[in-house]
């Protein structure tokens, strides 16, 4: 057994207290998405994601590769609408890749990882949460 701390979801709540709802939650990342489980929603109106130019720097972790927006960009990138209560902005997106095709997403389907995935990072004008939009690879076809 490893003597160093754990890290990930599980122990967010444990790092920082003011991440204390992160030992209470129950849909936190990372998710296995189970198709047969998942409901259609008639009345779900469309995911609105502004179309605006923007400058950022790209950035490459080893694990991401990560585009964050300057905080002096001209015109914002919000998303809206779907099953959104509020108005996110966007503010990086996240390429996640393994070293090997069968572990680069955070996520999974069915139990079934991806070679990469791309989480869009936004949040709120209130600070209340954030938003992630994931296309996984086989989405992209």
């Amino acid at each position: 057994m490893s003597s160093y701390p754990r890290y990930g979801p599980a122990f967010w709540g444990l790092i920082n207290p003011d991440w204390s709802l992160c030992n209470k939650g129950r849909r936190q990342s990372p998710v296995n998405l189970e198709p047969n489980k998942l409901l259609f929603d008639p009345n779900l109106r469309p995911l609105h994601i502004d179309k605006h130019r923007v400058s950022g720097t790209i950035s490459n972790t080893g694990h991401s590769v990560i585009f964050t927006v300057d905080n002096d960009t001209r015109h914002h990138i919000n998303v809206t609408g779907g099953p959104l209560s509020y108005k996110y902005q966007f503010q990086e997106i996240h390429i996640h890749y393994g070293l090997h095709d069968q572990f680069g997403s955070e996520h999974s389907v069915n139990g079934y990882a991806f070679p990469a995935e791309i989480p869009f990072v936004t949040a709120n004008n209130i600070g209340i949460g954030v938003a992630f939009v994931e296309l996984l690879p086989e989405s992209l076809n």
